[in-house]
């Protein structure tokens, strides 16, 4: 059972399999009012081996699976194309209010729903040198039970796909080397608690242009582009503790 963040980063630090991982993140998801999810790799990832591809690992509906790629709805899903360009995760609903689809992308939507992939949402990951990836969350009853929690859904996607990338390294002998500095330490732990950096800088007695300093040097350092990347990242590698 998972009842919080915590519960789910130690089951799935535990994990030794892709299944196993994704039944783990499925019952964290479900927390949340989401019992249907798939996973997609949007660009080759050939440090795990792995050629891009959707629906890696899923549970969506075979013949809406089937049928999604018989039409090439792989090639001009506006899910995909809309997902490039944002930082969490975001609706299925809000594309169509911000984009102008062409009547294929619009099918495309409205089909998924119809085959019982109802209240969609996505988040786009970005891994290292460029990869990219991504995780479509749904639910198989019409009526809505996604709780709001955007944060935790994209916590857990960024969790995911670090830990896939872990379980399938290649050359899992390979040491990091990744150093961050005490102070480096302390700022992500405390955002790790959703303080932000005024709170933060209050906290630890220092400038909020200080807080935003060390959380460049920790982004560079850790390869990515946003505050809860890194704190997903320096949990996964255990580099600090919920």
């Amino acid at each position: 059972m998972i009842k919080s963040f915590e519960d789910y980063l130690n089951q799935a630090a535990a994990v030794k399999t892709i299944e196993e991982l994704f039944s783990v993140y499925l019952k964290a998801v479900n927390n949340h009012g989401y019992d249907r999810a798939l996973f997609a790799l949007m660009t080759e990832h050939p440090d795990i081996g792995k050629d891009a591809g959707i629906g890696v690992i899923h549970n969506f509906p075979s013949d809406w699976m089937n049928h999604y790629f018989e039409k090439g709805y792989d090639q001009i899903d506006p899910v995909v194309t809309y997902g490039a360009s944002q930082i969490s995760a975001y609706t299925w609903e809000e594309i169509p209010k911000v984009v102008d689809l062409t009547k294929k992308q619009i099918n495309c939507l409205n089909y998924g729903e119809e085959a019982g992939l109802k209240n969609g949402i996505s988040t786009y990951l970005r891994g290292n040198r460029n990869q990219t990836a991504g995780i479509s969350l749904a639910t198989s009853e019409k009526t809505d039970a996604f709780d709001g929690r955007i944060d935790l859904i994209t916590a857990y996607s960024n969790h995911f796909y670090m830990r896939y990338l872990q379980l399938l390294k290649i050359d899992k002998n390979k040491p990091q080397n990744i150093f961050l500095t005490p102070k480096e330490k302390e700022v992500l732990t405390w955002a790790s608690l959703g303080k932000s950096n005024s709170v933060i800088a209050d906290i630890i007695n220092i400038s909020e242009n200080t807080v935003d300093f060390h959380f460049r040097q920790i982004f560079k350092k850790l390869d990515v582009n946003s505050r809860v990347l890194a704190v997903v990242k320096a949990l996964t590698h255990g580099f600090i503790h919920p």
